[in-house]
């Protein structure tokens, strides 16, 4: 598994992207970075978005990568989610109000965008990886991730705070290879990240008690840049080898 960061940050400012995460060319793990960084020749390749939450960080180039490739393929990419994210997508955003509804659009039976809902915990096959939704504990419904090849695992939280039930399942997966956290706010900000379903450095090495078989990389996203120089610090602090913080263009192969 080939994964590219498209964008890591938990906002866009100049230099900064939000989450975009690119595996194997052809899915996409959040889809706040897209447009700004592949060619149309690459985001022609993509078949599939797989969908944290609804929270526009995390969403926003899905539209602008539909109206991209439309008219340049003839099959649909998939919007895989829970039903409850993808119906608020389809209320609140692909409601031909905010953008057009390309789920419906060039036609109802050759749309550019199709909603692929999946349950919770259950496992979908989409070629050469197996995708599984894990529910994280954030301000809207919000999904965490395991997702496997045939060479390993990763667990992906996207957003979320204090949580239990991705690292329940993360435990039993004997061929997990990498963790992708969360951190979004500086130690002294806990009270805020609590409030916004965020974790701090100090929040996530918590939560990494909760999995402390896995002896895995740790590899964090999510960052607000305007304390990252903090961030960086008070993780540096922790003095874990295997814990790292993403950046943009970064490729980790699993």
């Amino acid at each position: 598994m080939r994964i590219r960061v498209l964008g890591c940050y938990g906002a866009e400012m100049p230099g900064y992207r939000t989450s975009g995460f690119l595996i194997n060319d052809d899915t996409l793990l959040d889809a706040g970075t897209v447009v700004s960084v592949l060619s149309v020749e690459e985001q022609l390749k993509i078949n599939n978005i797989i969908i944290s939450h609804t929270h526009l960080d995390h969403i926003k180039d899905i539209q602008f990568l539909a109206d991209n490739v439309i008219g340049k393929r003839k099959r649909p990419i998939n919007l895989i989610s829970t039903h409850g994210v993808l119906d608020v997508l389809r209320a609140n955003i692909l409601n031909n109000i905010i953008w057009p509804d390309f789920t419906t659009i060039p036609s109802k039976n050759g749309p550019i965008l199709k909603f692929m809902p999946i349950n919770e915990k259950e496992k979908l096959n989409l070629g050469d990886i197996i995708v599984q939704p894990v529910r994280t504990t954030h301000t809207v419904e919000a999904m965490g991730y395991i997702i496997k090849d045939k060479d390993g695992a990763i667990v992906y939280t996207g957003d979320t705070c204090h949580t239990d039930e991705i690292w329940r399942v993360a435990q039993q997966e004997d061929s997990l290879k990498a963790i992708f956290a969360e951190a979004s706010f500086p130690n002294n900000m806990a009270e805020l990240a609590d409030i916004s379903g965020h974790l701090t450095a100090k929040g996530l090495y918590e939560e990494l008690k909760k999995i402390s078989n896995k002896e895995v990389p740790v590899y964090i996203f999510h960052m607000k840049p305007q304390y990252l120089d903090v961030i960086e610090r008070e993780v540096a602090q922790l003095n874990s080898k295997r814990i790292h913080i993403l950046k943009q263009g970064d490729v980790i192969q699993i």
